[in-house]
């Protein structure tokens, strides 16, 4: 068994081996004219996440603050990374999918957690709603109107009794 002083030593060292990674980077990126940390950068976000997501899941009393933070990090890096490696302007056209992430952040959670179906049904309307953003924006402007028509529907269909 692990002692406390044991375990603030590990993470010491994992703190001290991070900034020394970085160190390297930013020197290479400085001396060399190497663009790795300005293309890399969002693996400190992955990191950032899956910090969130260890003190998640080290806490005995568990709220969920951490495991959303950290659930939205990490699937902001891949995005940050498919962005740095071909062009932040495609976020014009793709903003939705920060909708997806919330989106997808609540269907982790009723995954994880299987208490709330409402936690479910918001995650996937969410998902749904950027969906529908993409191909409103991708076919055209002509039919922003079909959102009154599909909300409409789907308030009479949620009224029908089995």
């Amino acid at each position: 068994m692990t002692t406390m002083i044991e375990q603030e030593n590990t993470t010491y060292k994992r703190f001290a081996y991070l900034l020394i990674i970085i160190g390297v980077l930013l020197a290479a990126d400085s001396y060399w004219n190497v663009s790795i940390f300005l293309k890399l950068w969002p693996l400190l976000v992955l990191m950032l996440g899956t910090g969130f997501i260890g003190i998640f899941a080290k806490k005995k009393r568990r709220g969920f603050t951490y495991f959303v933070i950290g659930i939205y990090l990490i699937l902001f890096t891949g995005l940050a990374l498919y962005c740095n490696f071909t062009s932040w302007g495609i976020l014009s056209t793709y903003w939705p999918i920060f909708i997806t992430f919330l989106g997808l952040v609540f269907v982790s959670i009723f995954m994880y957690n299987k208490a709330s179906r409402v936690t479910l049904f918001l995650g996937l309307s969410l998902i749904f709603l950027s969906l529908y953003f993409f191909l409103i924006f991708s076919i055209g402007s002509n039919a922003w109107w079909t959102i009154f028509v599909l909300v409409g529907l789907s308030i009479l269909l949620s009224r029908i009794k089995k």
